[in-house]
């Protein structure tokens, strides 16, 4: 299936699209949160806000990565939206000591997988227009 380097590529691929994510939800959660802040917002849309980010960053973390890779987009963009939940959800936990709700981080873990396997095929079929 893959080389040992294939499998490397994989890895560092992965990270970046990840770390990509991430970096792109801190992004947009700052400003939301200074949009919240200096305007009338009512608070009860930031929840809504934190889905959409979430998604938008799975969607950026999944398109990427299948474009890097070339393949099986809806693989690698799951395995990538999955990541990026897990990942999402200890560091949840950490700043939260013990509290989280798992009920909503397991919704979450299947909504990133979902995603992230269409945002992939979508990532797959850009890359095929070059």
């Amino acid at each position: 299936m893959y080389e040992k380097d294939d499998k490397e590529k994989l890895y560092v691929v992965y990270l970046k699209a990840v770390i990509r994510g991430i970096v792109l939800s801190i992004i947009l959660l700052l400003i939301a949160s200074l949009i919240f802040f200096f305007s009338s917002l009512n608070q009860e849309y930031m929840k809504t806000v934190v889905w959409v980010i979430t998604i938008l960053s799975i969607c950026y973390a999944s398109i990427y990565g299948a474009l890097k890779i070339g393949s099986k987009g809806y693989m690698h963009g799951a395995f990538i939206g999955g990541i990026y939940i897990i990942l999402m959800a200890v560091i949840a936990l950490l700043a939260e000591k013990g509290n989280l709700n798992m009920r909503a981080y397991i919704i979450m873990f299947v909504m990133s997988l979902v995603i992230g396997a269409l945002a992939g095929m979508i990532g797959i079929v850009i890359g095929s227009k070059d």
